[in-house]
């Protein structure tokens, strides 16, 4: 599956409602959290898409981050499956011509239905057709739905499309799924219900240098608040500056070493340059194995040899991502 993002459009992107212009065109507009940008979201923003081009509307897409859990109930919020970065590139690719991205706050979360939809979506986006799915509720104590906004849009001059729910094995897709399909290490369904393969995107981290004692340096990954596959040791590839390498990667606490704090740190083949604050995105190709305490350092480095001859293998037969 080749997900290489090429041949982005550059979409423009405001960050606040005070930093949205004054657009001198009409726009559709779809709204909401799209963690993920799975099939569902995709469906949406398809339909967002052919109305624009069929009315000569500019697309434009409001987003939420981070998740209005995270200000509502910060207890219950959900760990993302996507940095914003990676939302904001893929939706560049599908041809998304503008996005406003939103913090969900006080304001935002004490807005009616009906004065979202006044000073977001028309006075703001200039909305003359709004997209969303089966599922989509807004204002404040989510009051408002996809009938109510239907309703709305009959004394406000603009138009709604319904998206139906995008069904697999008799369920819609939606991102609690594909969490807890990370969570269970079933990265095959998750893939499925995203689209793409699953990845961790985050900035090198200086390590303890453990790694490279061993004979192995590794690039220790920031992921913040981005979802992991359970612990234990991935074939990989990773994108770093455009370029493509293969490795292994390890998510756990290394208990080796009695270690007791999260790491997510990759060994990348042939490659031995400093890395320290750059970004890179991880795509999961197969678990090799979990992870495991060994009795000493030789079983460890014994162990890592052949976890790189199996990765190599797997990485060797697997379809170019």
């Amino acid at each position: 599956m080749d997900i290489a993002l090429e041949g982005l459009n550059n979409v423009e992107t405001f960050y606040s409602l005070d930093d949205v212009p004054e657009f001198g065109r009409h726009s559709a507009v779809t709204f909401g959290v799209f963690d993920g940008i799975h099939i569902g979201h995709q469906s949406v923003i398809n339909m967002l898409l052919k109305e624009a081009a069929q009315n000569k509307l500019m697309s434009l897409l409001v987003g939420f981050y981070p998740h209005p859990l995270a200000f509502l109930a910060p207890e219950r919020c959900p760990p993302i499956l996507m940095p914003l970065a990676k939302r904001i590139e893929i939706l560049e690719q599908l041809g998304i011509d503008k996005t406003v991205i939103l913090s969900f706050d006080a304001e935002i979360a004490s807005m009616s239905p009906e004065t979202f939809v006044k000073r977001v979506l028309l006075e703001k986006c200039r909305a003359k057709h709004v997209v969303v799915g089966y599922a989509c509720q807004f204002g404040k104590d989510r009051a408002g739905n996809a009938q109510s906004l239907q309703e709305l849009s009959r004394s406000r001059s603009f138009h709604v499309s319904i998206v139906p729910p995008t069904e697999i094995n008799g369920a819609p897709v939606h991102s609690t799924r594909i969490r807890e399909a990370l969570a269970r290490g079933d990265l095959q369904w998750s893939s499925q219900l995203l689209g793409r393969p699953y990845s961790l995107v985050g900035d090198v981290v200086r390590g303890d240098g453990r790694g490279r004692h061993l004979g192995f340096p590794t690039a220790n990954i920031e992921t913040q608040d981005q979802i992991c596959p359970p612990n234990g040791v991935y074939a990989i590839r990773a994108k770093l500056e455009g370029r493509w390498l293969d490795g292994v990667l390890n998510i756990g606490i290394r208990p080796t070493f009695n270690a007791l704090n999260f790491q997510v740190e990759s060994h990348f083949f042939d490659f031995d340059e400093t890395i320290y604050g750059k970004s890179v995105e991880i795509f999961f190709v197969e678990k090799i194995r979990g992870e495991r305490k060994f009795p000493n350092l030789e079983s460890l480095i014994q162990q890592i040899q052949r976890d790189i001859a199996v990765a190599s293998e797997i990485l060797a037969e697997s379809v170019c991502i």
